[in-house]
């Protein structure tokens, strides 16, 4: 993986606003820790749902307002399983007729019933669907099937394809066929877990997971040679050390031996960096109700880690908005904010901000 001092974007990218609607999921994944999903937790009403997405509208306005962009904003739905909530298709209706300036993105297990795909071709602007080995056959195929249903609609479409060491090779099976059929995927070495166990543990719920896998050499060599690298000195064996690529597709360039160039994967230590996650990133957490600059790294402007708020007091958060002080990262390693802008030296940091606001 290559070792950079600075991170930018090839090209300006929108606001993401990540929504966890709620914990409920269809899926049990051994890989996704019981924070993260359960099977019954109540659904939000559509009028908090609305009243959540007037404070992003709120908030959001004040960062773009002070952008050189001025693009759309992305609220990108998650979960959970978002669309198992009975509200979803209301709120986003909601969002899509009643207000300008947003588009809607759904992260999804792609496995909503057929007949949705109205709905998703009226509404939706892009869509990342997962694909999760342990899910029941029947269910992996109708995710296959959805896939091929967007592709034949003009909707930006991704899949990321969960590298589960135990079903390489029906994840490998899964990725000839997207490339068949001309779909754009990412292969997702499995190791994002807050508590990153290689090996088995007994969850809050009870249920023994582990949240990154061990790869053999065998699929090690596979991993490297789909994502185009081909340098052999150094290879991890588990998910938590093999860097990150930007699984929302984004084209990210990197400074190194200060020579600006494309990269695909990085390693992903960026403790001490200075970081623009919060002019680009913005995550709630409807079930809690707290608010975070990203949902991984949860990175706060005073170094510690934590929400900056909650949705019972959105005033105080829209007051406490500070466009002129910058995070610095307080994490060992970073997850799903790989495609952030950052720098490891505060000049550095300041040439790329000016390029942004």
């Amino acid at each position: 993986m290559i070792k950079t001092t600075a991170i930018n974007l090839t090209n300006s990218e929108p606001m993401m606003v990540t929504w966890d609607l709620g914990r409920r999921c269809n899926y049990d994944c051994t890989y996704c820790e019981a924070s993260r999903h359960n099977n019954y937790s109540s659904h939000a009403s559509l009028e908090k749902l609305k009243n959540t997405f007037n404070f992003i509208k709120q908030w959001t306005s004040v960062y773009n307002s002070a952008r050189k962009d001025k693009l759309h904003t992305n609220v990108d739905f998650t979960g959970g399983e978002p669309t198992v909530n009975p509200n979803f298709w209301n709120i986003v209706r909601y969002i899509k007729e009643e207000h300008t300036g947003f588009n809607v993105g759904l992260t999804t297990n792609g496995t909503w019933p057929e007949k949705d795909i109205d709905k998703i071709s009226k509404y939706i602007d892009g869509i990342t669907i997962s694909w999760h080995a342990e899910a029941d056959p029947k269910l992996k195929q109708r995710v296959l099937n959805n896939v091929l249903l967007i592709k034949e609609h003009d909707i930006w479409l991704q899949v990321n394809v969960m590298m589960h060491c135990e079903y390489f090779e029906e994840a490998k099976e899964v990725c000839a066929f997207l490339k068949k059929h001309n779909v754009k995927y990412n292969t997702v070495p499995i190791g994002d877990g807050t508590t990153p166990h290689s090996g088995w543990f007994k969850d809050s719920d009870g249920v023994m997971r582990r949240t990154s896998h061990e790869y053999t050499e065998e699929q090690q060599e596979w991993f490297w040679n789909e994502v185009g690298i081909t340098d052999k000195a150094k290879r991890p064996t588990q998910g938590t050390e093999v860097g990150r690529k930007c699984c929302g597709g984004r084209c990210l360039q990197g400074k190194v031996n200060d020579t600006w160039q494309p990269v695909k994967l990085v390693e992903n230590k960026f403790k001490g960096w200075h970081c623009m996650v919060d002019w680009f990133f913005m995550h709630i957490d409807q079930e809690t109700g707290n608010v975070y600059h990203h949902q991984t790294c949860q990175a706060r402007k005073d170094g510690t880690v934590g929400p900056i708020g909650n949705l019972s007091n959105t005033t105080a958060m829209l007051d406490s908005i500070d466009l002129n002080t910058h995070m610095i990262c307080p994490n060992q390693r970073c997850g799903c904010g790989m495609c952030i802008p950052k720098a490891k030296e505060l000049n550095e940091y300041e040439i790329i901000f000016r390029k942004h606001v």
